[in-house]
């Protein structure tokens, strides 16, 4: 599929998704700019979970286009989707801990799978995005 060049992070388009018969995403459409904070606001059941698990490729459309940097993300390898979504962050509802590690051990966790930066900058750098939410 070509590329979606509307100068947006992250584009939708024409967005349908089904599970079985129920519709619960009905043609969305938006953009998200760079520098831009996006709320997705909505009742329980609307789809604000589904269309984020759209984005990060947890879930595929019934139809429709997700461009990611001009890219459709629905369409691209496994292999380069991988390379974005290490630059993606997703927080889940309930259960987006591993709870048999600490906090700190979850937070770094991507840095020692994705990186091979040395312990104590993993550490320095865990400790200063604990502090950045207040968990430090």
């Amino acid at each position: 599929m070509a590329e979606e060049n509307t100068g947006a992070m992250i584009s939708v388009r024409d967005l349908v998704t089904h599970y079985d018969e129920r519709r619960i995403l009905n043609h969305v459409n938006m953009d998200i700019l760079p520098g831009e904070t996006m709320v997705i606001l909505g009742g329980s059941g609307t789809g604000k979970s589904t269309l984020l698990r759209h984005i990060v490729r947890l879930e595929f459309p019934t139809s429709g286009h997700v461009y990611i940097k001009g890219e459709d993300a629905c369409h691209m390898p496994e292999e380069r989707f991988d390379q974005i979504r290490r630059k993606m962050g997703m927080l889940f509802q309930s259960a987006a801990l591993f709870n048999s590690m600490t906090i700190e051990e979850n937070v770094s966790l991507p840095l020692r799978e994705l990186t091979q930066l040395e312990d104590s900058t993993i550490r320095i750098m865990t400790r200063i995005k604990l502090d950045l939410v207040g968990l430090s």
